[in-house]
């Protein structure tokens, strides 16, 4: 019998389209995990053809708009219907949708869901979610998808702004991941980076830039680079990328951009108000705005611990051998040995103010036996890379850093953040604990805080709309997820590591000498560091008052013991003992021998002591209201009285305010200490504020603008009176760009017009095309300019030896006077004569070593071997 074979169905190579009208995607809803069987698969030919049933090209006058109406036919085809909220149902193509799918991503996170039509339908879009949402990939996909493939014409298309060169790393990296599938090209520009490399980079034609931003700008300026080609540009971290920071770079890249591009602006910490974004030339933005009131992640739990500043680096100690259980590095095996790895995933990073706390807290964890890594702003771009990839691999378990690694990082296995210096604002808080408890993973944060800081924590506590709970006795019913709970370190555990520390300081000069240059760095900080609310001041000496203050922290109340309670309970005793006497009244008792001070401060205490008593009962009172701790305000699913009256019939409350909260209207917004916290302009000093409201009228006449010019004003570098404004002062020279911009001449030095004569490389301008096949800035080329030696000098030195050595090789010699060495890298492929002379007599005794004397291919017969 002859078997009939089965009909073989044509595999597809891309996706195939339906067409169907247009749905609107703004609203979606989660689907299940399994949602990649659910792909539609009509014909393909139908995809191409209009709705109307009319050609392509019937009505077309141009090539661009069949490419934007077919572009426009494959998004609505690909979309399922409205109830899925898959990456299926967002119009993407075949190619990004198979990266997104290799990546492990099912569905969209809510940020991902919410963006991403709104991207792709041309909308400029600020977003705000939280950190460790998925921020990164709503901006990605829709870029990837709106450019597509690889332009032949010259100029990048996109470009994706960072504050830091790791976050712009790790851009780099998913745009790889998911761009896979695609031929596009994306280069990273970030400073500490070969120039040269980066000139390579762009000559390359790439589609997407990711850069920093001034490393972007000297590159733009010295290569005279268009951006006229930008159809598409992201603000990475956009609150720190428009900050003062980098206000020069930003108005100088923008004033290039094309009026036409697509703006999108992206961060954890946004505020409400846009006016803090005029300069990015939004044009009619939608703004989405999630997790605005929950600001951390629900699995992140947070713990404060009141110390003192000079025992900071024995507290530190302390949670990393008590709390966190960090693992040592054995003698036997060093974290440098390439087979090393950390074998727990206790991984944590510290976070400091200055770069000279990095330097010292890493000489004293690395000589306390812990694996370390570190990164501050300054350090050398290689030093970077190795240093976070040996914390990514596992081979540190510390990472110790300032703020440049706050935003944007994403380790996989972190699970701790310990902030070594308190944050002085309540946006850079978010930031540094959203490292951890990340995509469903939970982590905690530790935080010490001194007495100086504790005013920032009172702020950080509105900002969060948390309960701050103070001398909380039992660890079981503490909710660290929901509630900031403070507590102390005790004194028997801390005492191990203060007497250590002083040892180390003593015996080492090197870490002692760094102690103090992390001394007048931390004296600095907090001169420029900004202060916290006048009422937050006021609110940390009573919670410092508070008798629960000094108390244990739950975390480590087990740990300490219960004797340890006790001597903390008899030090609180000792420490709040007042004298019934004044120092006036001592053996003064009675009238007669009574001296003329005591008397009037008996007839004072008699005056002053009802005073004093009703303002004790006062404060008992308002600590028994509060209940040892500092409200939250209502939430949204507490019951009401109403509720309570129609199901307990309670009596009815007096009102306690005299306010009517059915008709009452604030002066403030109820979410106005979480627009503070977000706001890009944060309140300095008093010489601060005030230089912001001065109004300096320029002169229009020839003399009152010269006189102005001419003006003395006072350095505090110098300390002396100097003229001018002090641009292009100290021999900076400057350079005036297109737009008005000052910048400094090194931007523009020519070293790039070195380069292209070095390598032979002609940059087409923009909008022309590639040369043939894109690579015209890999070419390599052979030099084979002969020029005459130069004249020797007979006044030199070395006069006669170099004129015997001419002489010897006339044609090697160069215009130096040395012999030209050629080809010195290149390994010979054909042996001469005595090097395969000396190969065989090698050969030769290592067969005679051996006693290989059977030049056949079977076994050497017994007794035959090496004698």
């Amino acid at each position: 019998m002859v078997k009939k074979e089965k009909p073989v169905k044509p595999k597809a190579k891309q996706p195939y389209y339906k067409v169907k009208k247009a749905e609107d995607t703004s609203d979606y809803e989660e689907v299940s995990q399994d949602d990649d069987s659910d792909v539609e698969t009509p014909n393909i030919a139908s995809a191409l053809v209009p709705t109307g049933g009319a050609l392509l090209d019937d009505g077309f006058e141009d090539l661009d708009e069949e490419e934007s109406f077919i572009a426009k036919q494959n998004q609505a085809a690909n979309k399922k219907r409205k109830k899925s909220g898959g990456f299926q149902s967002m119009g993407l193509s075949y190619p990004i949708y198979k990266a997104i799918l290799h990546k492990g991503f099912k569905v969209p996170t809510p940020i991902q869901r919410k963006t991403v039509p709104i991207i792709m339908e041309g909308k400029d879009v600020v977003g705000m979610a939280r950190t460790g949402s998925g921020k990164t990939a709503a901006f990605l996909i829709p870029l990837l998808e709106k450019l597509k493939s690889h332009s032949a014409k010259v100029g990048a298309r996109a470009i994706v702004l960072s504050p830091s060169r790791e976050l712009a790393m790790q851009t780099q990296k998913v745009a790889k991941e998911l761009g896979k599938y695609t031929d596009l090209r994306s280069c990273i520009i970030v400073g500490g980076d070969n120039m040269e490399d980066q000139f390579q980079m762009l000559a390359a034609n790439p589609d997407i830039i990711i850069a920093t931003p001034g490393r972007l700008l000297h590159l733009i300026v010295e290569m005279e680079y268009d951006l006229k080609s930008v159809e598409y540009i992201v603000f990475d971290e956009a609150d720190r990328l428009f900050e003062m920071g980098f206000s020069v770079q930003l108005h100088e890249i923008l004033s290039r951009l094309p009026a036409s591009r697509q703006t999108l602006l992206f961060s954890a910490t946004l505020p409400k108000l846009l006016v803090d974004f005029a300069k990015a030339g939004l044009q009619s933005p939608t703004l989405v705005r999630l997790d605005a009131d929950t600001k951390i992640s629900k699995d992140l739990e947070m713990a404060f611990f009141s110390i003192k500043h000079e025992e900071k680096e024995a507290s530190l100690l302390l949670l990393l051998r008590d709390v966190i259980k960090t693992q040592k590095i054995t003698s036997a095996l060093k974290y440098t040995d390439k087979k090393f790895k950390i074998e727990d995933l206790h991984q944590t990073i510290i976070f400091v103010s200055t770069k000279h706390h990095v330097e010292y807290l890493n000489a004293i964890l690395t000589k306390a036996g812990y694996a370390v890594s570190y990164i501050y702003g300054s350090l050398d771009q290689t030093a970077r890379k190795i240093q976070i990839n040996d914390f990514r691999l596992g081979k540190t378990s510390i990472l110790v850093v300032t703020d440049v690694a706050a935003r944007g990082i994403d380790i996989p296995v972190l699970e701790n953040v310990i902030n070594y210096d308190f944050v002085d604002s309540s946006k850079v808080f978010i930031h540094r604990v959203g490292r951890v408890a990340r995509a469903g993973r939970r982590g905690w944060a530790y935080s010490l805080v001194t007495n100086e800081e504790l005013p920032y924590l009172l702020d950080l506590q509105l900002f969060l709309d948390r309960q701050l709970l103070i001398g909380q006795k039992e660890s079981t019913s503490v909710d660290y997820t929901q509630s900031l709970v403070i507590g102390s370190l005790p004194r028997n555990l801390l005492e191990i590591s203060l007497e250590w520390i002083q040892n180390v300081l003593h015996d080492d000069l090197n870490i002692s000498a760094l102690l103090q240059v992390s001394k007048n760095g931390y004296k600095l900080y907090c001169k420029s560091r900004p202060s916290a609310a006048p009422e937050s001041y006021k609110r940390a000496k009573d919670v410092i008052s508070t008798p629960g203050f000094s108390d244990i922290h739950p975390i480590l109340r087990e740990a300490a013991g219960d004797e340890e309670q006790e001597r903390l309970n008899m030090i609180n005793k000792i420490s709040g003992f007042r004298p019934h006497e004044t120092i006036f009244e001592i053996g003064n008792r009675g009238t007669k021998k009574a001296s003329e001070a005591a008397i009037i401060m008996k007839k004072r205490r008699t005056i002053v002591d009802n005073v004093i008593e009703a303002k004790k009962a006062d404060v008992a009172k308002s600590r028994m209201n509060q209940e040892l701790a500092v409200p939250a305000k209502k939430k949204v699913d507490e019951v009401n009285e109403d509720e309570l009256v129609q199901i307990f019939d309670t009596p009815k409350k007096s009102k306690k305010s005299f306010r009517d909260e059915e008709y009452y209207m604030s002066y403030t917004q109820t979410d106005a200490n979480t627009e503070k916290g977000y706001s890009m302009t944060q309140p300095g000093s008093f010489a601060e504020q005030a230089q912001s409201a001065v109004l300096d009228l320029q002169g229009d006449e020839r003399d009152t603008m010269q006189a102005k010019k001419n003006q003395l004003r006072w350095d505090s570098k110098k300390k002396n009176f100097v003229r001018g404004s002090g641009i292009g002062a100290d021999n900076k020279k400057l350079i005036t760009t297109e737009n008005g911009t000052k910048l400094p001449a090194s931007y523009k030095s020519g070293s790039f017009l070195d380069w292209q004569k070095k390598n032979r490389v002609h940059m087409p301008r923009i909008g022309e095309q590639e040369v043939s096949g894109g690579k015209f800035a890999n070419k390599r080329f052979k030099h084979n300019k002969i020029t005459t030696p130069k004249k020797l000098d007979p006044l030199s030195v070395n006069y006669e030896k170099k004129l015997q050595k001419r002489k010897k090789d006339p044609e090697e010699s160069t215009q130096q006077g040395h012999k030209r060495r050629v080809g010195t890298n290149v390994k010979g492929e054909l042996k001469s004569v005595d090097q395969i002379r000396k190969q065989r007599e090698l050969k030769e005794k290592r067969r005679q070593k051996t006693g290989r004397h059977n030049k056949g291919g079977g076994k050497a017969k017994k007794g035959k071997g090496r004698k």
